[in-house]
């Protein structure tokens, strides 16, 4: 009954703005920048049929992000290996949850301030959720501290292609004020979400009796949906095991002596992202402490081994995710080491036939074109792929059959995808407002209330726009130069751009096409109406420092 509620907002959403395409003439603007008022273009029902239909077909990569990171938890949820990390991460933070929503809304935050598209955060929240949720910590406590946080931290952004192309600024812009503004805004969100801790209240033996036997249950039933991975140990030589470890684990040798041959293959496949030669050098540390036996063998595989190539795993998967969004190149001067990796790896033949390009795929210098992108340029489609990839070699180390991998993914695709196809239905209010025009117009109209540059009339145009055109990279592309066109003193773009970057991000705490919030309030099953009276009094307070730091801003240029 509570997602009825969000598709009642959302529906009304999308009826209101489809009305307004009836009775609004559109706009554009041409090539040489002046807006030219063009006929009201209605989009009929029909019409509005289709653009449901282009809405599926031009914004399914989050949908498919989505998908990619069901199937990766569904198929985790079934470790040992896995589970037993969740359950270590409760015990550390059992008594302590206001700690972690604290903790986890600053790195969230922080994370956003780096990366290209907040959203690639997603690929963190199961995990997250699944420790938050055995903590007891309320559902709108989990939202405003990982998708919440990441708008947040989006708000002082460190550098945005888009905006900073339309309004030709320097990434140290302002950069100084907004570090200031995150803080601020981290400061008042973690004042209203955090929990306080409760008092542990005194139980009779017998609930504590009934208690414990409900645990033994859980663990019980738990343990009988985890894989058991195979134990059919092989030993093998210690010295020797190392010694191939760490010279060619890159390569797999030391798996092709443990006759591990699947898990010696996969290095090799992979062995140029250099993730199997970091994994060596961690397995042979950890062999090192592992006693053998007096004829010097050890046994195969580990418990202690997988432990700690489980977490190096989960470290190498944090850091690739976060660091393949982050635009590096952009962000340090004159740095181009990724873009020469790729070339490199372009080059790679033998005579004239390219190896890396047909094996593997093609891998390009620029950042928007090609089978590979430059590392700090990936899409969320190319996360996608890397979590897929990733699920499937997580299967063949821990031995999973093909019939259970598509079980599990089967499982986790039918958990997702009401939730996948709801965010794609989020763009048809955007669909609708860039092919009709309409957007231009009513942000032309707020604008040219006032000559010149005017605080109000830009907060309330991005507000306005924020709704109508969800997402921020179209946010940009269609709008940006509508706010050029109307600031003729260059010296306020730098206002303008810090405005437009946080209203923006903050409306998507409360408006309903943000494509991130109804991910959360759908996957989460939080009323809309709920969630605007719970999240209100954060959103207001950070609106007001907004406005403030800007109008200290205007007043110092």
């Amino acid at each position: 009954m509570k997602k009825y509620n969000l598709f009642k907002v959302l529906g009304i959403t999308i009826i209101a703005i489809w009305l307004l395409t009836l009775f609004i003439p559109g706009s554009y603007l041409d090539y040489s920048g002046n807006i030219v008022k063009d006929t009201i273009n209605g989009v009929g029902i029909f019409g509005l049929l289709s653009n449901t239909n282009i809405s599926i077909t031009y914004f399914n990569s989050i949908a498919v992000f989505l998908i990619a990171v069901a199937i990766f938890y569904s198929v985790l949820s079934k470790l040992d290996v896995y589970n037993n990390f969740v359950d270590k991460t409760v015990q550390k933070f059992e008594g302590k949850t206001r700690l972690l929503v604290i903790i986890t809304t600053i790195v969230f935050a922080l994370l956003s301030v780096f990366v290209s598209n907040n959203l690639i955060l997603i690929a963190f929240i199961p995990f997250i959720y699944n420790v938050m949720k055995k903590l007891g910590v309320d559902k709108k406590a989990i939202l405003s501290s990982t998708i919440v946080a990441s708008f947040i931290g989006s708000m002082g952004r460190i550098y945005d292609n888009g905006l900073f192309s339309t309004f030709s600024l320097e990434i140290n812009t302002l950069l100084l004020v907004k570090v200031i503004m995150v803080v601020i805004s981290l400061f008042i969100l973690i004042l209203f979400i955090a929990p306080k801790e409760k008092k542990p209240v005194k139980e009779s033996k017998k609930t504590a009796k009934a208690e414990t036997k409900k645990a033994d249950v859980k663990k019980v039933n738990s343990k009988k949906e985890t894989v058991k991975v195979s134990s059919n140990e092989k030993e093998v030589k210690k010295g020797i095991y190392a010694v191939l470890t760490i010279l060619f684990g890159t390569i797999g040798i030391n798996k092709f002596y443990a006759g591990k041959i699947k898990q010696g293959i996969l290095c090799i496949l992979f062995s140029w992202t250099l993730i199997p030669t970091i994994l060596s050098i961690v397995e042979f540390i950890t062999i090192l402490t592992i006693k053998s036996d007096k004829n010097g063998m050890i046994k195969l595989p580990n418990d202690r081994v997988k432990k700690v190539k489980f977490i190096a795993c989960l470290i190498l998967f944090t850091l690739f995710v976060i660091g393949a969004n982050i635009p590096w190149e952009s962000i340090i001067k004159d740095a181009s080491l990724f873009t020469d990796f790729n070339t490199w790896l372009s080059k790679l033949a033998i005579g004239k036939y390219s190896v890396f390009s047909n094996f593997i795929g093609t891998p390009t210098s620029g950042a928007t074109s090609g089978v590979i992108s430059v590392f700090g340029s990936w899409s969320i489609t190319d996360i996608s792929i890397l979590l897929v990839i990733l699920t499937v070699v997580i299967a063949l180390f821990e031995d999973v059959k093909f019939d259970k991998l598509i079980a599990y993914s089967t499982e986790g695709i039918k958990k997702v995808l009401p939730v996948a196809i709801t965010a794609m239905f989020v763009s048809i209010v955007l669909v609708l407002t860039v092919t009709t025009g309409i957007n231009v117009t009513i942000s032309n109209a707020i604008l040219t209330i006032t000559k010149g540059f005017n605080i109000a009339t830009t907060t309330l145009c991005t507000m306005v726009g924020s709704i109508t055109t969800g997402d921020y990279t179209y946010f940009v592309s269609t709008l940006g130069n509508i706010f050029v066109t109307a600031v003729s003193n260059k010296d306020y773009y730098g206002v303008v751009a810090f405005i437009i970057q946080s209203i923006f991000y903050l409306m998507m705490l409360v408006v309903p096409t943000s494509t991130g919030l109804i991910i959360g309030l759908y996957y989460l099953d939080i009323p809309y109406g709920k969630w605007i009276k719970y999240i209100w009094k954060a959103f207001l307070s950070i609106f007001v420092v907004s406005i403030i730091i800007a109008i200290v801003i205007f007043a110092l240029v």
